[in-house]
């Protein structure tokens, strides 16, 4: 990895990128703040008409998945830089790094259950934690993981551990793969633990256990992938991004098969627990290739309980008082942490992805990267928003009933398009502030960036302030309305931001966040009022 000149210097790209990525989030997120979290992923809801719909549509393929994912591969780059910058300085780095995580979970958890339960820092922590496992952990350790991951799912009463555990598996995969310099090994491993999975779903399949089946499918399906790819050699210093790719690519892919044979061969797919239903959700109506489906199928299980969450979270926040509304928060948590697991595993393939642009110095000689950042943009971006715009003439959003209507399949193409297009938004970017015209103004975001933990928790507290029962009860109003909120908001913010560093060195969540993670108290007043 190149040295940092100086070590100690902020990458004032990173904090514009922070910021730009930051408005595309408050877009994004203005629309959960009047609509049910539980809806997310939903897409265009059924009932708009002109202007609300353009902008809804707009959002939908331009913003909804790019802009969260360039806040991730940041959060890597992030992690990267203190990484290199522990190494030049002597100090280690797990201690603080794992004190840094744990500060930034323990304000996800207060964020999700006190202001809004579309929170996103629990998410990074959790990947975070699997990235230093995979970087950081020894050998031995790695080994132990791998080995107690592997045998404790098949002790009785321990089968869910092993879908828990799944990070931990994947973590010490992605390890093995970066450090060991056997090029059979790596594959090896993971195309024999693939198949092996494989043939466990194929013979749950036979027994008729229909949903247990699927994730066994996936997993298996993405080790085999993995080992597959891993045999394609190339140089070594590109072995983060080869892997950080494969992960996110593969994981999309097998969503985007397993919800195209749902859509376009319900026969076959029914092994994966397909089924239909009516509009009115009733389980009587549920059928799969025009049989009835028992009332337990998973599937309908599943489609029961978001409804009946959206509709307690509609009631709640939209009638309730605030205490109601930490409360059906606070319960959430549970499943909410379960669903963490899947999600870690992608966030650990976008997070090695921005871990190599700092180890190639892509982002610390940008200057001389431009060519890359010009290809980035010129394919990043229609290919990524090509995808979704592909999936919209499937669906555009998700109909009532457990029959998706291939809406399953068209947010997979989406959902697709998110890394592309969060590459070519990087490229174009960094194309901006290496511009000598107006464009370069861009660089204007820096401080709404550098203080992006403040600001996107601000964001949460004037949502609910907003649009919540206990604030102004704003809930419903139109979506050119809300991103205009979201706009003014972030224009707001922007503005308060130069004002705050001009004036103090840190934002006032990342000045806490830093002395925990220190446990330290660092100076908060500049020496100086024109340092910035």
């Amino acid at each position: 990895m190149p040295t940092l000149s100086p070590a100690n210097d902020r990458l004032d790209a990173l904090d514009v990128l922070r910021g730009f990525a930051l408005i595309g989030i408050c877009i994004a997120n203005v629309e959960f703040f009047n609509r049910p979290v539980v809806e997310s992923g939903q897409g265009i809801p059924a009932g708009l008409h002109g202007l609300d719909w353009l902008v809804a549509f707009l959002i939908a393929y331009l913003v909804s998945g790019k802009f969260w994912t360039i806040f991730s591969l940041l959060f890597g780059m992030g992690f990267a830089l203190m990484l290199e910058r522990a190494r030049v300085a002597g100090r280690p780095f797990a201690p603080t790094y794992g004190r840094r995580v744990g500060v930034l979970l323990a304000i996800g958890l207060l964020h999700h259950t006190l202001l809004w339960s579309g929170d996103i820092l629990i998410s990074y922590a959790a990947g975070a934690l699997a990235l230093m496992l995979a970087l950081l952990a020894p050998a031995r350790v790695l080994v132990t993981a791998l080995i107690a991951c592997i045998a404790l799912p098949q002790m009785p009463g321990l089968g869910l551990l092993g879908w828990l555990l799944a990070p931990v598996i994947l973590a010490s995969l992605v390890a093995l793969y970066l450090r060991t310099r056997q090029a059979w090994l790596f594959p090896l491993v993971t195309i024999g633990a693939g198949l092996l999975m494989l043939l466990a779903a194929l013979l749950a399949a036979s027994g008729s256990k229909g949903d247990d089946t699927t994730m066994l499918t996936a997993v298996g399906a993405i080790f085999t992938g993995l080992g597959l790819l891993a045999c394609w050699r190339g140089p070594v210093e590109q072995k983060p991004l080869r892997i950080g790719v494969q992960i996110v690519l593969l994981t999309y892919c097998l969503i985007a098969v397993e919800a195209g044979m749902r859509h376009f061969a319900p026969a076959a797919g029914q092994v994966a627990g397909v089924s239909s239903v009516s509009n009115t959700g009733s389980a009587g109506s549920a059928q799969a290739d025009g049989k009835p489906l028992p009332d337990d199928n998973g599937r309908v299980l599943r489609y029961r309980e978001q409804v009946a969450r959206s509709t307690e979270e509609r009631a709640v926040l939209t009638q309730g008082s605030y205490p109601d509304a930490v409360a059906m928060r606070s319960r959430q948590l549970d499943e909410r942490m379960v669903d963490e697991v899947g999600f870690s595993v992608l966030l650990v393939g976008v997070f090695l992805i921005g871990v190599w642009f700092v180890r190639s110095g892509v982002i610390a000689r940008a200057a001389e990267h431009k060519p890359l950042y010009r290809r980035l943009a010129i394919v990043g971006i229609p290919l990524g928003v090509g995808l979704g715009l592909l999936g919209s003439l499937i669906a555009t959003g998700r109909p009532p009933g457990v029959d998706d209507g291939g809406h399953d399949l068209a947010h997979a193409l989406l959902s697709l398009g998110s890394l592309p297009a969060a590459l070519g938004y990087i490229g174009a970017v960094m194309l901006m502030l290496h511009s000598h015209g107006a464009l370069s103004r861009i660089r204007l975001l820096a401080p709404f960036g550098r203080m992006a933990l403040s600001n996107y928790l601000t964001q949460s507290l004037v949502f609910s302030l907003l649009f919540y029962a206990h604030g102004m009860r704003l809930w419903g109003i139109g979506r050119t309305e809300q991103v205009g909120i979201a706009l003014g908001l972030c224009a707001l913010q922007i503005v308060l931001s130069h004002w705050w560093l001009a004036r103090f060195q840190y934002g006032p969540v990342e000045w806490v966040w830093r002395a925990l993670t220190y446990l330290s108290w660092p100076p908060m007043r500049m020496k100086s009022r024109g340092q910035v």
